[in-house]
């Protein structure tokens, strides 16, 4: 069915309810545009369209910086309070936070999407948007104050690594007399099992895998798929995305959500880093390793925890970092001791640890 042709010949009434009935009919039919007037058309972010339309209850997303999220949090917000009239809290860490994020953001999007301005005629101010018969408050959290002031059937938490937790938590109470009780997270992550990653221990944890167009091995990103095109150069190094078996160039838009766990989780997780977008080359994503600390690139690139001198290496850590890939076992071997009342070691080289014992 050509939904455009359908499209043009409804009334708006049938229209705004076939809009309101599915979100991606509704991102095409009205052509909705990001804040910078660009059609969302998921080209450049591919790893958004599913969770578009995820509707789970509790959703953990631990994510690199400028992904595009912010712009899905703000369309799927506005879509929800309208098509399930449901009130929403949507945080971020202060109220300067806020200001500019209403402004810089939500505002530009609603004035420059013609159907989502007709939707807030009423109440439009910095601090609250009235959609339909819905309201979406915007609030800050290092004001105990603000928690307690309103009700919410969804808490957005944006930012929520950078966030006071306490009141973060407090906002929780918010949602005690809905018939929804929804809670979605997400955030670049700090440190080990705090904030985004917390909640994204107890989820599905999707990952993004991408077939090699070769040997069809399937594989989540990492700096291992990033690879030199001519090794035998020392110097102006040009970096590709290759498969971690063949080395054979990927296309990273050919990729799918596939979890981590099969059992059911009460969290829908996702997992993004820049190494899945696009407009992200290899080169650049080497850059930043080079020029950036091992924090940030960590935080804002990879969108994992950091752990550094002082963090604690948790068992969840060591498991996501085991692979059935068989380690060569050449090059440059190391030994690590901890020379206890048990001296303990292990072996490894720049693949990898391969032997522990004591």
């Amino acid at each position: 069915i050509n939904l455009s042709t359908v499209y043009t010949q409804m009334n708006q009434t049938d229209k705004d309810n076939l809009s309101l009935a599915d979100i991606h009919i509704f991102l095409k039919m009205n052509d909705i545009k990001n804040e910078q007037g660009v059609v969302l058309d998921f080209r450049d972010h591919p790893f958004l369209w599913d969770i578009f339309c995820d509707l789970s209850p509790h959703q953990a997303i631990m994510k690199a910086a400028q992904v595009g999220f912010s712009t899905t949090a703000i369309i799927k917000s506005l879509w929800l309070a309208k098509s399930r009239k449901m009130d929403l809290i949507y945080t971020l860490p202060t109220y300067g936070d806020v200001h500019d994020f209403v402004t810089s953001k939500v505002n530009r999007i609603i004035d420059i999407n013609p159907v989502l301005k007709r939707w807030t005629v009423d109440k439009d101010t910095i601090e609250q948007k009235r959609v339909g018969d819905s309201v979406i408050y915007y609030r800050g959290t290092f004001n105990e104050r603000a928690a307690l002031m309103v009700s919410s059937d969804l808490n957005v938490h944006d930012e929520v690594d950078r966030s006071n937790m306490k009141v973060t938590d407090q906002y929780y109470s918010r949602l005690q007399h809905s018939k929804y009780g929804w809670q979605w997270l997400f955030s670049n992550p700090s440190v080990p099992d705090v904030g985004v990653n917390k909640l994204w221990n107890r989820s599905d944890q999707k990952h993004w895998f991408v077939p090699c167009p070769k040997c069809k091995h399937q594989q989540f990103l990492t700096m291992a798929n990033i690879f030199d095109k001519d090794e035998t150069k020392k110097e102006n190094m040009d970096y590709y995305f290759g498969c971690v078996k063949c080395k054979t160039e990927l296309n990273r838009r050919k990729g799918k959500w596939i979890k981590r766990w099969n059992e059911v989780k009460e969290v829908s997780g996702y997992w993004i880093s820049l190494l899945m977008c696009t407009w992200v080359s290899a080169n650049q994503i080497k850059m930043l390793q080079r020029t950036k600390s091992a924090e940030y690139f960590d935080n804002f690139v990879l969108g994992i925890p950091h752990v550094g001198s002082g963090n604690t290496v948790t068992k969840n850590i060591i498991m996501q970092n085991l692979t059935d890939e068989i380690n060569k076992q050449d090059g440059r071997i190391v030994i690590g001791v901890d020379p206890g009342i048990d001296i303990r070691y292990v072996v490894g080289n720049k693949k990898g640890l391969f032997y522990y014992g004591s």
